[in-house]
């Protein structure tokens, strides 16, 4: 141990993570000898007071272990960085004729009922011939809407139900054993739409099947009657249904049956240079170009302009349709963002962080250039390797040729991971790590893979047909109806598009304003996110071949996420 020399903090706090590494400068010889190192999540917002709380009292906690106060701290700016999913409304393929619904989750009965659409409400006597689809307004209830039902199931004439209140598996149970499809939480504007049809088909199928008569183009355009030249919108029709359990297709005289009630906003980006396109256009245009690219961006509803210094998107309904994952047809198309707005400014912890633990904070010039410092001290990295910092917020790359900070990184793929699996941030940041498996049976688990393992003691029977992780109180359920191979591709492709996509615009903007990059240098990954184990083929792929790319073990002995803690230490 150094004797004499005084104990420094240095101060990281992240989006994510809060890191302290406690050390003191070596009085013979160069670099810091690490005294003790520790970690918390972040309280609040980066760079707000209670960040700077948690910060201090990680602080003071490592300051009783040892056994000594710090005499002086040092930390870096702190930039917040935004990060949200969206769905965004996106231009649908044209219908026609045909009005598409998605009903609500919770149908009952089951089969598909093609019919001429009429209200609960129609007398007896002015009802049409043969089959018929019945529509009950919301308000009805529904004792109200079994009584009025009851009679067309028994005769045979109701071959299906569209309800506007939720309550399908109310009604469904009371129709005297009928499997007639009742589907539920229709808009009063969509139901008012489906009176103006000739003809309606409605659906209920398998969870783990595709619909079979609104999945078939040929036969849904056979039952509706459409015409030939009608066709291409038949096929738009099943299209947006493809990955439903639920659904009603409904055909009219002409097109005022399909109008849409209002039209729909869908949000915008702006380029630097004054150009505004569409939101989901310029999504492209963002991935493809340099950090930066993006100046301002606004989303529905309220399509609020926030300017931004980078903005990084992903669709993920893209992510889904590349690897053929299932997703809910006619509905918002969801993004996950991140973005470096202008009006969350830079913070300069020094104050706050000097008044909370009464020494001296100084602030270096930037976090990359401390994640430069400590992710270099990784044994085998060398004088000119690149680091490749993956925070909470922010990708930040630097090397001999300078630094390049964007937005998107760990949370990102957090909240892409909630939206793609339907679950918590808080179950995702456990899901995105890595393998899952799906309980197969209360003591067999299937891997990703095709293996089995059989388990010491079974688990309880609601988890069986879940896909399962390990999570802080043992087995985590996440998702239902994914099998273990299909949520596999689906999270690899999601941290390559997300992770791997960033990293090579980061890195084709650093090169682009210094020295092209030397692939037989090799790249530091360091940053919470470098502990996954996916991470490193993740950043490979986004390099040239042949580039040797590895994880972070800072001062080769505090693993990947201490590079800014310990690269603040570094500097003078």
């Amino acid at each position: 141990m150094t004797v004499g020399a005084p104990l420094t903090a240095g101060i990281d706090v992240g989006n994510s993570t809060t890191e302290v590494v406690l050390g003191r400068h070596r009085t013979h010889g160069s670099g810091v000898e690490v005294v003790a190192a520790g970690q918390v999540p972040t309280r609040g917002v980066k760079g707000s007071a209670a960040s700077l709380d948690g910060a201090a009292a990680l602080v003071r906690r490592l300051e009783r272990r040892v056994g000594t106060e710090v005499s002086e701290a040092a930390a870096a700016p702190l930039r917040p960085v935004t990060t949200s999913t969206a769905g965004v409304p996106e231009d649908l393929p044209s219908t026609g004729c045909l009005v598409v619904v998605a009903p609500g989750a919770t149908p009952g009965g089951s089969g598909a009922g093609i019919g001429t659409p009429v209200l609960l409400t129609t007398t007896r006597a002015t009802l049409p011939d043969g089959p018929l689809v019945v529509l009950v307004p919301a308000g009805t209830g529904h004792r109200a809407a079994v009584a009025g039902l009851l009679p067309l199931v028994s005769a045979g004439r109701c071959v299906a139900v569209v309800l506007g209140d939720d309550e399908a598996v109310l009604v469904s149970h009371r129709l005297g054993g009928s499997t007639v499809p009742v589907v539920d939480e229709v808009s009063a504007a969509d139901i008012e739409r489906l009176t103006r049809a000739r003809i309606v088909a409605v659906e209920v199928g398998d969870s783990a099947r595709p619909l079979h008569l609104l999945g078939d183009p040929v036969r849904l355009g056979a039952e509706l009657r459409t015409t030939p030249d009608e066709a291409s919108h038949v096929v738009a029709a099943t299209d947006l249904l493809r990955d439903s359990r639920t659904g009603i297709v409904a055909a009219g005289q002409d097109d005022d049956v399909s109008r849409a009630v209002e039209p729909v906003l869908a949000g915008w980006i702006r380029l630097r240079g004054g150009a505004q396109v569409p939101f989901l256009r310029g999504h492209p245009m963002v991935r493809d170009g340099a950090v930066g690219a993006a100046c301002a961006y606004g989303l529905p509803p309220d399509l609020t302009a926030y300017h931004v210094d980078d903005l990084w998107i992903l669709d993920l309904a893209a992510v889904s349709d590349a690897v053929l994952a299932r997703r809910p047809g006619v509905s918002a198309r969801p993004v996950s963002l991140a973005a470096l707005r202008v009006d969350r400014a830079v913070v300069d912890p020094a104050d706050g962080l000097s008044m909370r633990l009464g020494v001296p904070v100084r602030t270096l010039s930037s976090e990359a250039a401390a994640s430069y410092a400590g992710g270099r001290s990784t044994p085998g990295a060398g004088p000119g390797a690149l680091v490749v910092d993956l925070g909470g917020g922010t990708v930040d790359a630097t090397g001999p040729g300078g630094t390049v900070v964007a937005a998107g990184a760990g949370e990102q793929l957090t909240v892409s991971v909630a939206a793609l699996a339907g679950i918590s941030a808080a179950a995702a940041e456990w899901v995105k790590r890595g393998p899952a498996h799906r309980v197969e049976a209360p003591q067999v688990l299937l891997a990703e893979d095709g293996s089995r393992t059989f388990l010491d003691r079974p688990v309880g029977g609601e988890l069986v047909g879940s896909l399962v992780v390990s999570g802080p109180a043992g087995l985590l359920p996440f998702h239902r109806s994914m099998a273990p191979g299909e949520w596999r591709a689906l999270r690899l492709r999601l941290k390559v598009d997300l992770v791997g996509g960033n990293v090579a615009r980061v890195l084709r903007t650093l090169t682009s304003d210094g020295p092209p990059a030397d692939h037989r240098r090799p790249v530091i990954v360091v940053g919470g996110p470098a502990g996954d184990d996916e991470m490193l083929r993740v950043v490979t792929a986004a390099l040239p071949s042949g580039t040797p790319v590895g994880r972070g073990d800072v001062a080769g002995s505090l693993g990947h996420r201490f590079a800014v803690a310990y690269g603040l230490l570094l500097a003078d």
